[in-house]
């Protein structure tokens, strides 16, 4: 049985009123989103009735919530890609000239053996991101060595380069894929960054890479990506004499590998802990994934885990 995070997220709208009584502050009307709530009276007490997750708050427990939102800070994080569009087609030079061996890759940095090594706790909550090439063996088999390595480890530097962007760290290279992470602090901008960073790398193969491997007569590929929310814990795996490394261990991990294993090409699946905690603009993308085969995931009341995906008719593909 898997048990999902207890945590959820209430959208805003944050409207500006005047000027707060410490320097650089402001003051605000704190609203529910009415995209996503409404309303509602049963039995003559007042709810706040959730449209997406179907579920409703007491008007005492909102008025609680927004009290406590009063003495939270508001952070405005933000991923360092504006355009994503803009982003993907300035790379086609460098995915030529990597692809051609024209540029190398710099000297190894690990980032995420930083960052991981920085936590003063072994429990943190994260955003797991998998992503598969699929039929990476056939390409394997079809291509040269020579060939198949340049275009893998082109896609893979291009994948590397994004995460970042954002806020996410790329925990390890699969050989045909990557498993990335996005931290805390920020509990909801880390499910957002996590999406958007999807949709972006997504855009990066259909949009970029693959019109250049057609143009260079190389054939194209398909990626999916699955996505897990959750608490995870970070301990040192391996032994000097081999090698020893920092990484994440727990059921999120794998379990945003199994949600990316079902995942259909070209497309984003997540779970229901990701899904309920997005904010209502990635909700209004999304939908459920139904009739799943050999699903054999529980949530904490024992019913099937539900897994999302973006929905390709409501959002730009490609």
């Amino acid at each position: 049985m898997y048990s999902t995070d207890d945590r959820f997220r209430i959208d805003f709208i944050f409207t500006p009123i005047k000027n707060g009584k410490k320097p650089g502050s402001i003051r605000v009307r704190i609203e529910p989103d009415p995209r996503r709530y409404n309303w509602v009276e049963k039995n003559g007490i007042r709810f706040l009735y959730d449209k997406f997750d179907k579920t409703y708050f007491t008007e005492s427990h909102y008025l609680n919530l927004i009290k406590q939102a009063q003495d939270i800070p508001i952070t405005l994080e933000r991923p360092e890609i504006i355009d994503a569009e803009k982003y993907v087609l300035s790379r086609k030079k460098k995915i030529i000239d990597q692809l051609s061996r024209k540029i190398q890759s710099g000297p190894p940095i690990d980032k995420s053996e930083e960052f991981l090594s920085s936590l003063k706790k072994d429990k943190h909550g994260f955003v797991i991101l998998s992503l598969d090439i699929v039929g990476s063996t056939q390409l394997a088999i079809k291509l040269s060595p020579d060939n198949y390595t340049r275009l893998i480890s082109t896609v893979l530097n291009e994948i590397n380069e994004i995460i970042p962007l954002f806020k996410g760290f790329v925990l390890k290279n699969t050989g045909d894929g990557i498993i990335a992470f996005f931290p805390e602090p920020s509990f909801i901008i880390k499910h957002d960054m996590a999406i958007d960073c999807a949709l972006t790398l997504r855009r990066l193969i259909y949009q970029s890479i693959n019109p250049i491997l057609n143009q260079e007569k190389f054939p194209t590929i398909e990626i999916r990506i699955g996505l897990e929310s959750g608490n995870a814990s970070v301990t040192t795996i391996g032994s000097p004499k081999g090698k020893i490394h920092k990484d994440i261990i727990d059921l999120i991990v794998n379990l945003a590998a199994k949600i990316q294993s079902i995942a259909k090409p070209g497309s984003i699946y997540f779970g229901n802990t990701i899904y309920r905690n997005l904010h209502v603009m990635w909700k209004e993308v999304s939908e459920q994934v139904k009739d799943i085969k050999n699903w054999k995931y529980k949530d904490s009341n024992g019913q099937p885990y539900r897994i999302y995906k973006i929905s390709d008719n409501k959002i730009v593909k490609y």
